[in-house]
């Protein structure tokens, strides 16, 4: 167990980093957030601060899938168990999921059509297709993102809006697991 890592999975806007931060609190173990260690790394290597949004629009799908696995290796590398919220496309990559598959992977879901208004407040994100409507567009990356990420996770959890519900919940889950 001790290099086995608590691993929050899921889309965009779930409450993946909100949750981890409780459940770290809870379990006593530290967190990485995955988002923010990328946006530290390319800030380290590029010497511009900016945030996961701004590098894929930067960078590109590819590159930014590039350092999201470099980021997730060096993350799930430590020896000590910790709480990693990753990205909402990370586990998209099969890389990824070779990574992601050796740890406790819990998928955090949320009503489809509050994520998407989650989404759209800041604008659409480059995840979606220019070409055709943008709930359409969300609606097949969503249903492309929920296959791979159910097939991954070992607890399930929904997250309505009451983030510490969410967290009792994963914490009575992971005592049966355990």
């Amino acid at each position: 167990m001790k290099n086995n890592h608590i691993v929050l999975i899921g889309f965009k806007h779930v409450g993946k980093s909100t949750i981890g931060k409780l459940l770290s609190e809870k379990l006593s173990l530290p967190l990485t957030d995955l988002d923010r260690e990328m946006e530290k790394q390319h800030a380290q290597t590029s010497g511009t601060a900016a945030s996961c949004r701004e590098i894929y629009n930067t960078v590109g799908r590819e590159k930014f899938r590039d350092l999201e696995h470099t980021v997730l290796q060096k993350s799930l590398l430590p020896k000590n168990r910790m709480v990693v919220s990753v990205g909402g496309g990370t586990a998209v990559d099969s890389r990824n999921q070779e990574l992601l598959r050796a740890h406790t992977v819990i998928l955090i879901t949320s009503p489809k059509e509050a994520v998407y208004e989650r989404i759209m407040l800041s604008g659409k994100p480059a995840f979606l297709s220019p070409d055709e409507n943008t709930y359409d567009s969300f609606s097949k990356v969503w249903d492309e993102r929920e296959k791979i990420h159910r097939g991954l996770a070992k607890i399930t959890v929904a997250n309505n809006g009451k983030t510490q519900e969410a967290v009792e919940q994963i914490m009575a889950l992971l005592q049966e697991i355990v």
